[in-house]
């Protein structure tokens, strides 16, 4: 496995990985896999279940609009022995979606580009808005 646009690797959990999340529910969607390094190695995570509730956590609380019904959380076994949780993110139809301290600015709205996640342009936010009104 690579990284791509739709897919991104997160050795641990850190809290900027809302900013991916919204990346993804703002362009074609993907999956984070936290306990997986940036070089492809599995390390593994000791704790899936309070990962998972940390970013459901800070999906609810940090990101506008709602967007847990698009998010789905798997813990999968991969090298035999190590778990790695899975966070499936649909495209979303409340598009843009933005951390709520920053509001919809470009610092507040992400979107994937290649590998990286980015602040959107405002003409890109002004044409997500169009697209679901």
């Amino acid at each position: 496995m690579h990284e791509s646009e739709q897919v991104e690797f997160k050795q641990q959990y850190v809290d900027d990985i809302k900013k991916e999340i919204i990346g993804f529910a703002n362009t074609k969607g993907g999956t984070i896999y936290i306990g997986i390094a940036d070089d492809g190695h599995v390390v593994g995570v000791d704790d899936p279940d309070m990962i998972i509730q940390r970013i459901a956590n800070t999906v609810r609380d940090a990101i506008r609009p709602d967007l847990s019904m698009f998010i789905r959380y798997e813990v999968k076994l991969m090298d035999s022995d190590k778990q790695v949780v899975s966070v499936e993110v649909q495209i979303g139809t409340h598009r843009p979606y933005y951390l709520a301290s920053k509001g919809l600015r470009p610092e507040g709205v992400y979107v994937r580009q290649g590998t990286t996640t980015a602040p959107a342009s405002e003409t890109f936010i002004r044409a997500m808005i169009r697209e679901t009104d």
